[in-house]
């Protein structure tokens, strides 16, 4: 008899410990994705930053001219690109890339990370980083 219990006593115990391996497993592999969710809103809410200052500068007309923050990390990321053209502001990172539309085709000079500065000097819309 004490022989059989401890058999069964070891059959419970591995099966408890496959079902905490599985639940461990599955909670990981939905965390990945929850933070893919979180990194590409906030990259998708600062794109849209960034394409409302554009539009504002173009829209506000010559003599505009304003600071604003472009924040240096996406949830953890750090290693992302910023462009604008082509009527679109891009941001990109190894995982993943989001867009906004802008009124402007181009650009003069290069968003970054960082206190941006945004002018619109004779109908032409500059960017320098301060």
């Amino acid at each position: 008899m004490r022989g059989q219990s401890s058999v069964e006593f070891l059959v419970y115990i591995s099966i408890a410990i496959l079902i905490f391996t599985y639940v461990m497993w599955s909670t990981s592999s939905l965390q990945d994705q929850l933070n893919s969710i979180k990194t590409n809103v906030e990259a998708e809410r600062l794109c849209n930053k960034i394409a409302f200052e554009v539009n504002s500068a173009v829209r506000s007309g010559d003599g505009y001219g304003r600071k604003f923050y472009v924040e240096k990390n996406i949830f953890g990321i750090s290693d992302f690109q910023i462009s604008v053209g082509n009527y679109s502001v891009f941001i990109d990172w190894n995982k993943g890339s989001v867009s906004s539309s802008v009124i402007i085709k181009n650009i003069n000079g290069v968003v970054g990370t960082g206190f941006n500065n945004i002018e619109n000097i004779n109908g032409e819309i500059y960017v320098t980083q301060s």
